[in-house]
């Protein structure tokens, strides 16, 4: 038995695997005997029925799985023998056809196409150069970050009029088409209605500018946008029942609330910041002003990586692959889980990836960068503050993050996302070090644009 490696070019080659009956005979016949101890002929006592019959019976299937077997056993070394870096996995050869049943035939061969990565030679260096661009922090992001604290931090006080913000009590009533309370229809007391919270526009506003004691008429389906959630909770009836509900209602207003902002004083401040992190209005702002910058950070980082795989897979230059190969390989595999054939389109953007799969693969490897177990729960502790801080909870204690952590990292999909995220951390910040860093300040549109170029860009491609 032998393998052999050709290649064919910087990314193809072929092996070729020979095999002679001798090679596989010995292991065909014991598993065939094997297969007749187990599965005895009908007619036979286990393990009596003739070798002869036992090969006609079993022996194809035997002898392709025995040859199979050791076929693969030879790919696979002459692949490590060889150092290839395989793409996918080795295709049979479209022109190999072997009837290993072939009674005048001693000797075999199997063709494999393989595919390969490709040689990379790009060196990260100084002459390099990425943008990193920070949004902005305007004072109409400090403004409105303070406004919605106060409202956060307010609290509801018994108002005469409402507003859009406001949340009204009162009962509900069915109307028939007349308009008249419908005999036998849904009555529901002491429900809540908040305008905000209504889907339609024009329903909202008609819960605008009321007054107690005044009835109003709406449509709870259209106000609700037909979610049939909203309706049973807002009826009390079941998800069923509310599918159904079409009518109008009237609402009887009994009581507003209003959100009476927070004051600007010492306990609002700590509310927000922490506490005596800020003691007038300046050092909020400040405080507010860094919040607002810490929260950008994210985004600017992964502008950073969309900049640094264009910028690096254009200095890598041409990185061949075997994308014929390739393309038989995905149709297979998509046919196998009766998926359709992938499109142009979508095979391009799949070799895309692939060449800044393993431009990134081969710094990664080349700088030594591995995620620690300590890398990976920091990044938990930070993914659990960022999600936090999303909410308004800022400044929380130490063992609060942790806990948030730990549960992050019970779940094994999420400690991979873990892992994966520390790793990309280190391989970004380990470019930040090595490459030149064109550092620009933008306003939150001009941020913005920078994806809608892209879009453009590969739109145009």
């Amino acid at each position: 038995m032998n393998a052999n490696f050709e290649q064919i070019d910087a990314v193809n080659g072929v092996i070729t695997v020979d095999i002679k009956r001798e090679d596989f005979a010995t292991d065909v016949k014991k598993k065939v005997a094997e297969m007749g101890r187990l599965h005895p002929i009908k007619g036979f006592r286990p393990g009596h029925a003739p070798a002869a019959l036992l090969a006609k019976h079993y022996g194809p299937g035997v002898t392709a799985r025995v040859v199979d077997d050791k076929v693969n056993d030879a790919l696979l070394k002459c692949i490590k023998d060889n150092d290839l870096r395989v793409l996918g996995e080795p295709m049979l050869d479209e022109q190999t056809n072997v009837d290993l049943m072939d009674a005048e035939k001693d000797e075999f061969t199997f063709k494999f196409d393989v595919g390969m990565a490709p040689a990379i030679e790009l060196k990260l260096n100084k002459r390099i150069n990425i943008p990193y661009y920070l949004i902005e922090v305007t004072d109409k992001m400090v403004d409105d970050a303070i406004d919605y604290d106060r409202k956060r931090l307010g609290k509801l006080v018994d108002g005469e009029q409402s507003d859009k913000e406001s949340m009204l009590r009162g009962s509900l009533t069915e109307l028939d088409e007349q308009g008249n309370a419908k005999e036998d229809g849904i009555k529901v007391e002491r429900t809540v209605i908040s305008p905000r919270y209504l889907t339609d526009e024009e329903q909202s506003a008609r819960f605008v500018g009321v007054k107690v004691g005044d009835n109003v008429v709406f449509n709870p389906h259209t106000a609700s946008g037909g979610s049939v959630a909203e309706l049973s909770s807002m009826l009390n009836v079941d998800r069923d029942e509310a599918a159904n509900i079409k009518s109008d209602f009237s609402f009887k207003v009994e009581e507003i609330k209003v959100n009476e902002l927070a004051e600007m004083n010492q306990e609002f401040f700590d509310g927000v910041l922490g506490k005596d992190v800020a003691h007038n209005e300046e050092e909020l702002r400040e405080g507010v002003r860094k919040h607002i910058a810490a929260l950008q950070i994210p985004e600017s980082n992964h502008r950073f990586t969309v900049d640094t795989e264009r910028v690096l897979l254009r200095a890598a230059g041409e990185m061949p692959l075997p994308e014929a190969l390739l393309t038989r390989f995905v149709k297979r595999n998509r046919a196998e889980e009766d998926k359709p054939a992938p499109t142009d389109e979508e095979l391009q953007e799949m070799f895309k990836q692939l060449r800044w799969q393993l431009l990134r693969d081969h710094f990664i490897k080349e700088l030594g960068i591995t995620a620690s177990e300590d890398d990976v729960h920091n990044t938990a502790k930070a993914i659990a503050q960022q999600q936090l801080t999303q909410y308004g909870m800022y400044n929380l204690p130490d063992e609060y993050l942790e806990q948030y952590a730990q549960r992050i990292l019970e779940d094994r999909q999420n400690r991979q996302m873990c892992y994966d995220t520390a790793t990309d951390q280190k391989f970004f910040a380990a470019v930040k070090e090595t490459v030149k860093i064109n550092e620009k300040t933008v306003t939150a549109e001009e941020f913005g644009k920078l994806y809608q170029d892209d879009a453009k860009v590969k739109k145009a491609e």
